[in-house]
């Protein structure tokens, strides 16, 4: 056949590359991955693209940040000159008849909508900086609505809050399917009202919301600031589950008070129950959610990727998922052994460039690390909290830079005396107390000082 020929030779269908590629999938024992991929639906081939259906963006970005490097591993494979995968969003996607689940996801099948059963409480590590927000969501799943109504949890991109949400649903329904567990982000609560609007549906959108709903679980509520109707709709939601006893729980990257455009009187509601913060794990936590992790995907991680990993990637547990998932499908797909070396060329697009710290970095991280202002490290307060804040900041500046103490004096307002004293109180503080000791290791790491 002529190379004219060979270009003329039309692809197979998508359906046809998708079934192939899931069988080679399966083979490969990865039956992690196949909850998730099962549930696509394969539509064309376009631009050199498979494109997949999804159901929603967040299942999009989960299969995306999760699973591309294995499905791109598998395009290659198939050599047929595709070069991605492209997803659409197709609202109310079922699964497709030719690509029934495995066993392992018949049970999970009338779940409630967008609940992922690998998020449970027995998947969340706890440690620290996240025992009350899970301990309150636990109890809000113990007793639905009778417990911290409405649970309010805001953090950081990527710290759990999602995690923690879907384990009150799945905790709830497991126990009892009757209870009706509604889960969607606030994106979702808006498109949805503002669709039931467009087609004179509100009768439908009201009683999805109030009277067929017994737990409502709305994520990223920060997006409802300045959307003036659906605040005002999603208030007498409120009110209606909050009296008939409903649980709440609601997820935010930040406090009402501090959401632009949000009513004064959402802000007071939101308030009448608990607000908790998730914080960025410490070392010792990314660690041991490493390893957890490696035992639900089925992989030997080594003690010292696990260190080397969590060294690398310290603000968001799910970029720490992400780079598991990775190691393991290129271990899988490669069968070399998992070492330091391995994950440092298979993360190398994860894994955080290293650069230069200096006294101005320092000092914001130090003061994000006690929850304290940068400038407030630069007054002549002398409240305990600030001064051991400013001592330690002053310390590493000396420690991680090659400023004088002069210099650094001048970045804190200071005089040079002032600096060198904090920096052998500090250095004696590190010997001698091992609260300390653990701070400075942990922003020496957030600093890029392993």
């Amino acid at each position: 056949m002529n190379a004219l020929a060979q270009a003329a030779t039309p692809l197979p269908s998508a359906g046809i590359l998708w079934a192939r590629m899931l069988d080679a999938i399966r083979q490969e024992k990865f039956d992690y991955a196949l909850r998730w991929l099962e549930r696509m639906r394969p539509l064309e081939v376009r631009d050199g693209a498979l494109v997949m259906g999804v159901p929603d963006r967040f299942f999009r970005d989960w299969v995306d940040d999760h699973y591309r490097p294995m499905l791109d591993v598998q395009l290659a494979r198939m050599g047929e000159g595709l070069t991605s995968i492209a997803y659409e969003v197709v609202e109310g996607l079922e699964p497709d008849p030719h690509f029934p689940p495995t066993p392992s996801v018949k049970a999970s099948a009338t779940r409630p909508g967008r609940l992922n059963a690998r998020f449970t409480f027995d998947t969340f590590v706890v440690a620290d900086s996240n025992q009350l927000p899970a301990a309150a969501a636990q109890a809000v799943a113990d007793k639905p609505g009778h417990h911290y109504n409405p649970l309010y949890i805001y953090g950081g991109t990527g710290l759990g809050k999602t995690h923690l949400l879907q384990a009150v649903g799945n905790l709830i329904w497991e126990r009892d399917p009757s209870q009706r567990v509604v889960f969607l982000s606030s994106e979702q609560f808006t498109n949805e009202y503002v669709e039931s609007v467009r087609e004179h549906r509100m009768g439908d959108f009201r009683r999805k919301f109030r009277e067929e709903c017994d737990v409502l679980l709305l994520d990223d509520i920060q997006f409802l600031g300045k959307r003036e109707e659906t605040q005002k709709e999603f208030f007498y939601t409120f009110n209606t589950l909050y009296e008939m006893n409903k649980a709440i729980v609601l997820t935010s990257d930040t406090v009402p008070a501090e959401i632009p455009g949000l009513e004064d009187r959402l802000r007071s509601r939101f308030a009448m129950g608990l607000m908790t913060d998730i914080r960025e794990p410490t070392y010792e936590t990314r660690v041991a959610i490493l390893q957890k992790k490696a035992v639900a995907e089925g992989l030997d991680l080594p003690d010292s990727v696990a260190h080397f990993i969590a060294k690398h990637i310290q603000k968001n547990v799910r970029e720490l998922e992400g780079a598991l998932v990775k190691l393991s499908a290129v271990h899988s797909l490669t069968r070399q052994p998992v070492t330091e070396d391995f994950a440092s060329q298979v993360l190398r697009d994860i894994l955080p460039a290293h650069s230069a710290v200096d006294v101005e970095a320092i000092q914001r991280e130090v003061a994000r690390f006690y929850k304290v202002t940068v400038e407030s490290l630069k007054e002549d307060r002398r409240h305990k909290a600030l001064a051991h804040a400013r001592q330690v900041a002053m310390y590493l500046s000396r420690k991680l830079t090659k400023s004088s103490f002069p210099e650094i004096a001048a970045r804190f307002s200071k005089d040079h005396s002032t600096v060198i004293s904090a920096v052998r109180k500090v250095e004696g503080l590190r010997v001698t107390d091992a609260t300390v000791q653990r701070e400075l290791a942990e922003l020496e790491l957030k600093l890029g000082n392993p």
